[in-house]
């Protein structure tokens, strides 16, 4: 009985409290200084109210719009945004209750005027962004200063930067980030030295990235997605029309074999999106991963990428023995008029960096300067190659197999390689336990034997039709004698 007494009591006095919230109608021409007073009250704007001084809204506080706006610089502290939310021309910080912030509460969403800074704050108070349909423009840069030391500053360069867990950017059909100045567009970075406690869970999609490359001037590092410490990362649906460096790029700090290894890029996903770069070709990847673990590349449509002199639709290039390269999946992609030097699809080591377990299947090439590139630069660096089930198309030069040292587990199998090559494996380059079979070609296909290239079919082909050719010969000038 005691116990249902006290829950009762615990009711009772819950519900008076909540009666207590006050609601308070604001008045046209007042000061909001001295309208948002107390706290865990609401507060009806019916009217427009611009304002210099800074607004902190009393905590636990509920702003209901009908027909009013706020415009001026304003802390939120536990608030809650409900009605038609207006508050254009506003600075905005602290939090809000709310789960997702609306972009077209405050954003301009119309292509000229500046939104980057507006999409930071947005972030700051707010976990889940969604964008209406309209055109971002996105001038202003990101400033991470007191987050990582100065010297680290220029890694982060970029319009918008996300340093905080569970934040997801949603557009709804036909939202577009605009840029003209070469700079990054999206950020996502970890503080150095802090792997464990990486930034997690963030997401990206359903957004259209358009970045005005003149076809001039090249920035090989400004990326439009560039990631420097993540755990959890999921990229989809978006619509990259043309870049600077790469449209996504799994970076890092500028680590070496002295810094160690500062920051880690782990559990990303890359799926569904369209990467165009545009008629210049005026740019580095599509995608490169410089150290990923963990990572997904999936259903992609790449396409008009890479200066002639740059490697090519998806790079994979740990520049040193600091980073990271393991389990990578490049499955079911569309790669085609890939410019690059380096592959469509490349693994390139450098330096001592590792590349481990990477598996290219599924994948359709065309129109590329090179199919699938494998560059080992140094001993025992690369372990674990995968190549299954790809086409490459007799446009394209099917793949390259280059530079010198040791490797172990290669699968080459299942592939149509539609154009003609004599050169396979070349002798420096020594696999440890090789498995090459049924890969089609019309005219030729390849095998590897016991670590070591021998004959293609054609070769023996050609020589078995000279061996009957000699043979008839030597028939034909017995029957003469007799």
């Amino acid at each position: 009985m005691m116990t249902k007494k006290y829950l009762l009591a615990f009711i009772m006095a819950l519900i008076s409290t909540m009666s207590l919230a006050r609601t308070f109608n604001d008045k046209e021409g007042m000061r909001v200084q001295d309208f948002f007073v107390e706290k865990n009250a609401v507060y009806v704007i019916r009217f427009s109210h611009i304002f210099v001084d800074t607004l902190i809204v009393p905590s636990n506080s509920i702003l209901k719009f009908e027909g009013g706006s706020l415009s001026g610089p304003i802390i939120f502290r536990n608030t809650e945004l409900c009605g038609n939310v207006n508050l254009k021309h506003s600075t905005i910080g602290g939090t809000i209750k709310n789960k997702v912030f609306n972009a077209s509460w405050i954003c301009y969403m119309d292509g000229k005027t500046d939104d980057a800074h507006l999409i930071n704050e947005m972030i700051e108070v707010c976990e889940h962004l969604y964008f209406p349909k309209g055109r971002y423009r996105l001038i202003s840069e990101y400033n991470p200063s007191g987050i990582i030391d100065d010297v680290l500053l220029p890694s982060v360069k970029a319009n918008i930067g996300i340093c905080k867990n569970n934040v997801s950017l949603t557009g709804e059909k036909g939202t577009e980030f605009v840029t003209y100045e070469p700079l990054g567009t999206i950020c996502i970075f970890s503080k150095p030295n802090q792997i464990r406690n990486s930034v997690r869970n963030i997401e990206i999609s359903n957004i259209k990235f358009s970045v005005h490359n003149n076809g001039r001037d090249f920035h090989e590092f400004m990326h439009t997605i560039k990631t420097i410490g993540v755990n959890g990362l999921i990229i989809k649906d978006c619509n990259f029309n043309d870049f600077w460096g790469d449209a996504i790029c799994l970076s890092h700090y500028g680590d070496n074999p002295e810094t160690g290894e500062r920051t880690r890029n782990q559990k990303v996903k890359i799926i569904n999106n369209t990467i165009k770069g545009g008629r210049h070709f005026n740019n580095r990847n599509g995608i490169s991963i410089i150290n990923g673990k963990n990572v997904t590349i999936k259903n992609n449509l790449i396409k008009n990428t890479s200066k002639r002199s740059m490697p090519g639709g998806i790079d994979i290039e740990p520049n040193n023995s600091a980073y990271t390269i393991e389990h990578i999946m490049i499955e079911n992609n569309t790669l085609d008029s890939i410019n690059g030097s380096g592959g469509a699809i490349g693994v390139v080591s450098l330096k001592d960096g590792p590349a481990n377990d990477i598996t290219i299947i599924g994948n359709r090439i065309s129109s590329s300067i090179v199919g699938i590139n494998i560059n080992i630069k140094s001993e025992g660096t690369t372990a674990g190659i995968t190549i299954k089930n790809n086409y490459v198309a007799g446009d394209t030069h099917p793949y390259n197999f280059l530079g010198e040292g040791s490797s172990k587990n290669w699968v080459i199998t299942d592939n149509v390689f539609e154009r003609p090559i004599k050169t396979v494996i070349p002798e420096n380059i020594r696999v440890k336990n090789l498995k090459v079979k049924n890969n089609e070609k019309k005219r030729l296909i390849f095998w590897i034997v016991d670590e070591y290239p021998i004959y293609s079919i054609a070769v023996l082909s050609i020589s078995m039709a000279l061996a009957i050719l000699v043979f008839k010969e030597i028939r034909k000038r017995k029957n003469n004698l007799r």
